[in-house]
């Protein structure tokens, strides 16, 4: 070529820039070690954090399955068969895609109970006497921990096989590994030693082979290094222990201050679960006076905020009213004033059921209404409101600084109550969402007296809508009526009574909002305790349906905040109406004694409460959502990074230098893909191969260029021309 014609005397050699390959030989031990560090990495990680939780499960199965998983996949890396990897990848995500959706409920289950004892163990290290917990959909715990075990491990030993590839990371490895370790070093819970050291096995063998640059032979040096890094870390940890014994440490080692500064977060994430670490903004219980939050969730404290004291004399739940709301707003309701029109009626309620009360006792007759007291000790309750019972006697209450006193004479009788008509405000239904109500009206076709209406609706909202605490993010700014009705179907009780309330006046029936404090039956029986030295009879007398029981105190936490709705029947007054579904199933209902002393539990046996499908569906997403949105952002992440640092680094090369690597992927391809390119041994033989198959022509000047940047001392060319040729030709070849 001219370019050399100065330099040269005799002729250059030609040179010989892609050798035949070797033939390969298979070392299954090497592919066996890289299959043990990816095991120890794993199973350090998700063995080490549930035994940290004292969770059963079946080690010996989930041990055994991941390491024949990790062993298949590195050994078919080995061979360096493209096909097969490629074959035992997609069966590899044949049967982690199998798994997600067959046994989605299994795994689920296992995730959520799992979450349930981080939460427990929380709780108790935190000092929170009550918090959130899911409702599990299966009894079999072992099985679910199980199976979402075997899930866990399998996504782990794929990310790890992946990331183990061409070099072996220790950041990567930390990273994949240790963040569940995270939870059990906050919370001082400890995990059995074999599986610290599984992951000590997994880090210093990672971070030798890092430190080392091993990028070939990559299962062949881990075969000759995890031996060594075993002995290291077994002589680590005795080493420390011997040293540093636990009692010691927790002694001299002082008080970490930022998890001092997270511990208020860390109450909340106890009491409530990991959306109060993201959601700060979240409605609080309690309250609130027709107040609606239009946030992701409602998080309580669970802290006592009244303490009643009273005598059980119905199954029914017992309201301790607080807040009537008369106007809707889109975003809160108004008060109702205490007038005779509006809420004179309920006054009229009681007095009429004191006179049946107070004849029944002149008369000597068969007393067919009952007689109550009750009192009401604020604790964290909000002064702004009385938290009373129905059908109270304002002229007989008391008040002893917090503790309020009320006599109450509850509606456990059918009688009849003239009553005076409700305001016409109790009628109106805002423009902001008549349309969504007057639609559901007659999708449901609710028609009836008003206890029939009462009684669709209530049926209609149990059917086709589910209770939960997280109904999730408003996006945009929708009526809180519209939304929850036509959109999204679930919510909480303020969500309920809001629309149902619109509901009743849709079809013609006076309805108001109502918000206080409730608590039921089983409530009573498996949180009261019996108040020594009082007489039942000085606080109950007359018809009661659970007969004779006894003075309890009760402590109501925020969490018992409720909203309903009262609706005008004539001959009856307002009455009170609960459309919030129920989030467990109606028990068997027998005597107070029997059911009292027994916490409630009637069986010995206690079955997990299963939800409805809508309300298992919201937590869908919990165990197997998270693990499969976790692992494709890590793979995308990792790939984006090697991506970005591939490029960054070639373009730091020098222009000679990128058009030799870019070169060297063309051959690498060719050779890869026609056997009889690895024939060519010269650079001429080479170039004229690549003009034959491509559609992009090679100049005799570009030909030359390539001559200068591979055998001159100095280059004339425009190499970065060179390089986007080069690249385009490399496009069309592949």
């Amino acid at each position: 070529m001219r370019i050399f014609s100065r330099r040269q005397t005799t002729d250059i050699p030609d040179m010989t820039l892609v050798q035949p390959r070797e033939r390969h030989k298979y070392d299954f031990f090497s592919a066996l070690a890289k299959a043990l560090l990816i095991f120890l990495l794993a199973y350090g990680a998700l063995g080490g954090f549930l035994s940290a939780l004292d969770i059963e499960y079946s080690s010996g199965l989930c041990m055994l399955a991941l390491f024949i998983i990790a062993l298949l996949l590195s050994a078919v890396y080995e061979t360096e068969k493209r096909w097969l990897e490629n074959l035992a990848s997609s069966a590899c995500f044949l049967l982690y895609l199998y798994l997600a959706v067959s046994r989605y409920r299994l795994i689920n289950n296992g995730f959520f109970a799992i979450v349930n004892r981080v939460y427990e163990i929380s709780r108790q290290y935190l000092g929170v006497t009550d918090g959130f917990v899911y409702s599990l959909n299966a009894d079999e715990t072992y099985t679910t921990v199980t199976m979402f075990a075997l899930f866990w491990g399998m996504v782990s030993i794929i990310l790890l096989n992946i990331m183990m590839q061409t070099k072996c990371s220790l950041f990567k490895a930390v990273l994949l590994t240790l963040p569940p370790y995270a939870v059990l070093f906050y919370f001082d819970r400890s995990p059995n030693l074999i599986y610290v050291l599984f992951l000590l096995m997994g880090y210093f063998t990672a971070a030798i082979l890092q430190s080392a640059g091993v990028r070939e032979n990559l299962s062949k040096q881990i075969r000759y290094t995890l031996p060594l890094t075993a002995v290291a870390a077994i002589l680590i940890v005795r080493t420390v222990s011997l040293v540093l014994p636990e009692r010691i440490y927790r002694y001299a080692v002082p008080k970490n201050t930022v998890k001092e500064a997270s511990e208020e977060d860390m109450v909340r994430f106890a009491q409530y679960g990991i959306m109060a670490l993201f959601r700060r903004s979240g409605a609080s219980a309690g309250v609130s006076g027709g107040l609606l939050s239009k946030d992701a969730a409602v998080m309580p404290t669970y802290e006592t905020v009244l303490k009643v004291r009273y005598t059980p004399y119905d199954y029914q739940n017992v309201y301790l009213k607080a807040f009537t709301g008369k106007e809707y707003t889109g975003d809160r309701w108004t008060p109702a004033e205490l007038r005779l029109s509006e809420d004179g009626a309920m006054e009229m309620s009681m007095s009429i059921r004191r006179d049946s009360y107070a004849e029944s006792r002149e008369n000597g007759g068969d007393i067919l209404q009952g007689r109550g007291v009750m009192e009401v000790e604020r604790m964290k309750a909000d002064d702004a409101y009385d938290y009373r019972p129905y059908y109270t006697d304002s002229a007989e209450t008391e008040k002893h600084g917090s503790v309020s006193v009320y006599v109450y004479y509850p509606a456990v009788s059918g009688t009849d109550i003239p009553a005076s008509e409700p305001d016409d405000a109790f009628l109106e239904v805002p423009l902001s969402c008549r349309t969504a109500v007057a639609g559901i009206c007659r999708e449901a076709g609710f028609s009836g007296t008003e206890e029939e209406i009462a009684g669709q609706i209530v049926s209609f909202f149990r059917d086709n809508y589910s209770y939960t605490m997280r109904p999730g993010f408003y996006i945009g700014d929708p009526d809180y009526i519209t939304h929850f009705l036509t959109e999204n179907k679930r919510g909480y009780c303020t969500h309920f009574a809001s629309a149902a309330t619109m509901l009743f006046r849709e079809m013609g029936i006076p309805a108001r909002y109502v918000e206080g404090y409730a608590f039921s039956y089983s409530d009573v029986l498996e949180g009261a305790v019996l108040v020594e030295g009082a007489d039942y009879h000085d606080y109950y007398d007359g018809y009661a349906p659970l007969g004779e029981t006894a003075f309890v105190e009760l402590e109501i936490p925020d969490s018992y905040a409720h909203a309903w709705v009262e609706i005008y029947v004539k001959e009856k007054g307002w009455i009170a109406v609960d459309p919030t579904p129920a989030q467990t199933s109606q028990e068997e209902m027998s005597s107070f004694w029997d059911s009292f002393m027994n916490g409630g539990n009637d069986d010995t046996d206690l079955n997990i409460p299963t939800g409805n499908w809508n309300a298992y569906l919201e937590g869908a997403l919990g165990g197997t959502g998270y693990i499969l949105a976790g692992a494709a952002a890590f793979f995308l992440i990792g790939l984006g990074a090697a991506g970005l640092r591939r490029t960054l680094k070639e373009r730091r090369l020098p222009a000679r230098e990128r058009v030799k690597l870019e070169y060297g992927r063309i051959l690498s391809y060719l050779a890869k893909h026609h056997p009889n390119y690895q024939r060519l041994r010269t650079l001429q033989e080479q170039i004229e191969w690549i003009r034959r198959h491509s559609r992009r022509e090679i100049t005799d000047e570009q030909a030359d260029a390539l001559y200068q940047i591979y055998f001159a001392e100095n280059v004339s060319c425009d190499c970065d021309a060179l390089f986007r040729q080069l690249r385009k030709i490399r496009k069309e070849l592949v």
